[in-house]
């Protein structure tokens, strides 16, 4: 095959709106919609690459995005070849988190990456004709999941839904109300039984007065991890916190680049979190993880997002050690019918995608249900 070239970027904007239950809660606020956006980058020999960049907060994350595929990393790209990716990272990889370092928009810049990246792997993929994990030499059949995002209502139908397809750890949203909380980690404790694994995920709800005191609270219940306490950039109260707590922290999904390093250094984390669809896509996150077992800890991806994020996250779990793969419990159209190519959760595993790159394709008659043009 001659030279490839990269000679357009595509993006496509979804939105699922969402009403009443199905609203999604957690510290952060109030999901009303849901979001999603994929980022393809078709290539002069007819191979089109699948990525998806992190959308999910704020609700306008479309526009900054956006924004910044079209008029930031797409002048960058045209002419590029694709299978050239150190190349593309050496040089536009470190021009484009140079530009988000100068705007303040570092995350942003990393999560743009992301879907590049996973474009990329996605291309190799397809031009050597096996699927991701294959390129990675860690071939895998099927990944362990966890249930994920449960709460604040419902949670015993909900935790009873999965417990019925086999999984064995579910992990609770927090940070709201303390009493709900604690009684919904009661309702799940007893719903699960006391051998199923169980966390909790803040979403950098807690100052560290309140992380202190919820400390002694939180003991009976046996929680495997306690994800995102305090705010994310707060290492030095969240090292004050695991000094005298002992609490085993979870966390990552909100650190780029050297942070990672700062808070495996400090011995901060037990179970390192990267996402690959904020993170950088597949390369940072294969980083990231090695890393992290680097300096003992264990690797566990955060993923909450949509069909082509969840295929990558299956492909480089083997690779990356990981020990077992979110899964949102709430039904997502943009992960489960505008994506094709993925699997259900059939006694606690999920199948791993096995065509060519990440396995999977777009259902573009789904799609065009939820398209949304921020501009």
């Amino acid at each position: 095959m001659d030279k490839l070239k990269i000679k357009d970027i595509q993006t496509i904007c979804m939105r699922v709106t969402y009403t009443g239950h199905q609203r999604v809660q957690s510290a952060l606020g109030v999901w009303n919609h849901r979001n999603g956006m994929f980022l393809l980058v078709h290539t002069d020999a007819g191979i089109t690459g699948l990525g998806e960049i992190f959308s999910n907060f704020p609700q306008w994350s479309h526009y900054e995005k956006e924004a910044s595929v079209h008029q930031g990393l797409k002048p960058m790209l045209i002419g590029a070849d694709p299978l050239d990716r150190e190349g593309i990272w050496a040089a536009i990889g470190r021009k484009f988190k140079q530009i988000g370092l100068q705007w303040g928009g570092l995350g942003i810049a990393h999560q743009v990456l992301s879907g590049l990246d996973i474009a990329l792997w996605d291309i190799q993929g397809k031009v050597a004709g096996k699927p991701i994990c294959e390129l990675l030499e860690s071939p895998a059949e099927s990944v362990s999941v966890y249930c994920s995002a449960l709460g604040p209502a419902g949670v015993k139908e909900q935790a009873a839904h999965f417990l019925e397809m086999g999984v064995t750890a579910f992990k609770l949203k927090i940070g709201m109300d303390i009493k709900q909380d604690l009684r919904n980690l009661a309702l799940l404790r007893q719903t699960i039984g006391p051998d199923c694994l169980l966390m909790v995920d803040v979403n950098q709800g807690w100052d560290l007065n309140t992380a202190l005191e919820m400390a002694p609270l939180l003991e009976p219940f046996n929680l495997y991890w306690v994800e995102e306490p305090l705010m994310a950039d707060h290492m030095e109260d969240l090292e004050v916190l695991v000094r005298k707590t002992g609490m085993r922290i979870a966390g990552g999904e909100n650190l780029y680049g050297l942070d990672f390093e700062r808070h495996l250094a400090k011995g901060l984390l037990k179970v390192c979190q990267p996402d690959v669809t904020k993170c950088g896509g597949i390369t940072e996150f294969l980083k990231a993880a090695q890393l992290a077992h680097q300096y003992g800890v264990d690797v566990a991806p955060h993923f909450l997002a949509n069909g082509i994020g969840y295929a990558a996250t299956m492909q480089v779990m083997n690779a990356s050690g990981s020990l077992m793969m979110e899964y949102d419990h709430a039904a997502n159209p943009m992960k489960d019918t505008c994506v094709m190519g993925t699997y259900p959760v059939v006694n606690g595993r999920v199948k791993v995608p096995k065509g060519p790159g990440l396995g999977v394709s777009l259902c573009e008659e789904e799609i065009r249900k939820y398209v949304f043009h921020p501009y």
